[in-house]
């Protein structure tokens, strides 16, 4: 029997998982509801909203708005009423307010479909204003265009909209489900390391706060990298964090001075494990609007990243990969291909852009030759295919039918394609081949 028992508990406890229940919004406070919750279901009760003013119409009715969405509230216009009225007219948009009423459906005609709360309103009884607001620097509406000076110097401000109240709502959902996945599913610890530390340099300049001793400081750490290793020394197996990190770049002026990164450390693991914890780890926490993503990830090792797109951080959209065609051109005549190919590292390289016709002129050609020439001492050839599928360049007279089809067929070559080639000692060739492809896409 106690079989079943164990059974049933761990069945219980796989359900109470996988289906958590939903928040709940108005969870000590003193609202009933929220503004973006009240539907047709809602009908006939008694609500107490708290929100901001989003829209005022001629003292006839408002919407509240807040974190969750936005609802109608009709202002009385009865004379039991006028207290209510007056002051519901006269508040300026964005004041926050407190409203009590009764959920009532919409007159028919007069439903909002873009609206989730568009088919009910709220009829005010009550009503009081929290804050007045004074006249403000921008709308807080998301159609409204503001610079990005005057939104950060007013930043409460703009995280009322509703794209950085998502972009901060859709950050927290993430790092949960990363959480969960990490402690709950494969047991990480989660701990919080210092913050001020000693000097421990790196790729960048370190932050430094003062200590109470003269002389002596504290350092921001770049990231947490000792205490982690001392943690798998420790015996712990597993840690992650949520670690904030502090890089002083002056020289990179796209870095970010301060961030957050996730951080892991594992004992008695491989490069292929680590590959499918992240993997994992972003499929479980990517959110759903997003669509799936499937595992696993594409790869290349960094060697096959640099021979064929000549960077370590490849934008494989493009495509455009580099193709060594040195066995296509070794039987050929062309003079300066056997003088390259007959050195121990010698090598051909070539990289063919997609309808480049359309796109390179020859000046266009030209300059990327001289530039290839003054940066790296490296002669480039080009080649390209007529509307009528032959191929136009210097080298055709020197190859036959037979390797001229064989090259279109190494570099997949179509209409009006063009392609660059190179010939020469291997880590010349490579390095110009490699600055053309990167400068290219």
């Amino acid at each position: 029997m106690a079989l079943p028992r164990l059974l049933a508990r761990a069945l219980h406890r796989a359900a109470a998982v996988s289906a958590p229940a939903a928040p709940d919004f108005n969870s000590f406070v003193v609202r009933t509801n929220t503004c973006g919750e009240l539907r047709s279901a809602h009908v006939g009760q008694k609500v107490t909203l708290y929100g901001w003013i989003q829209y005022q119409r001629q003292g006839l009715f408002l919407v509240l708005r807040d974190f969750q969405g936005l609802t109608q509230i009709i202002i009385p216009q009865d004379e039991a009423h006028s207290h209510v009225k007056k002051l519901l007219s006269n508040a300026p948009v964005e004041s926050v307010v407190r409203v009590t009423g009764i959920v009532s459906p919409r007159p028919p005609g007069q439903e909002n479909p873009k609206m989730p709360t568009g088919d009910i309103e709220v009829k005010a009884e009550t009503a009081e204003i929290l804050n007045f607001c004074k006249k403000l620097p921008f709308e807080i509406k998301d159609f409204i265009k503001k610079s990005e000076a005057l939104r950060m110097q007013y930043r409460y401000l703009d995280l009322r909209s509703l794209q950085l109240q998502h972009n901060l709502r859709l950050r927290s959902r993430l790092v949960m489900r990363m959480r969960e996945y990490l402690c709950n599913l494969h047991g990480f610890v989660d701990v919080e390391t210092p913050t001020l530390f000693k000097r421990t340099p790196g790729g960048a300049k370190e932050f430094l706060v003062p200590s109470r001793e003269p002389g002596k400081f504290y350092s921001l750490p770049q990231s947490p990298q000792q205490f982690k290793q001392l943690l798998m020394v420790g015996g712990l197996d597993r840690y992650f964090q949520v670690a904030r990190c502090y890089r002083d770049e002056g020289s990179r002026p796209d870095r970010q001075p301060e961030f957050t990164q996730i951080d892991i450390e594992m004992s008695f693991v491989d490069q292929a494990g680590i590959q499918r914890l992240i993997e994992g780890l972003l499929q479980y926490s990517w959110p759903e609007e997003r669509g799936s993503i499937t595992t696993p990830f594409p790869s290349m090792t960094y060697e096959e990243a640099l021979a064929e797109y000549g960077t370590d951080k490849p934008d494989t959209r493009f495509g455009m990969k580099i193709v060594d065609i040195s066995d296509v051109l070794r039987l050929s005549d062309i003079q300066f291909v056997q003088n390259a190919l007959s050195s121990p590292r010698g090598t051909i390289r070539a990289i063919c852009i997609p309808q480049g016709v359309r796109y390179l002129k020859n000046k266009d050609l030209e300059s990327l030759k001289e530039s290839a020439k003054s940066q790296f001492n490296q002669e480039i050839m080009e080649i390209i295919r007529r509307p009528d599928g032959s191929l136009k360049s210097l080298l055709t007279k020197f190859l036959g039918e037979k390797q001229q089809l064989e090259l279109i067929q190494a570099l997949n070559m179509q209409v009006d394609d063009v392609v660059l080639l190179a010939a020469g000692e291997h880590k010349q060739v490579v390095g110009g081949i490699s600055w053309l492809a990167v400068a290219l896409r």
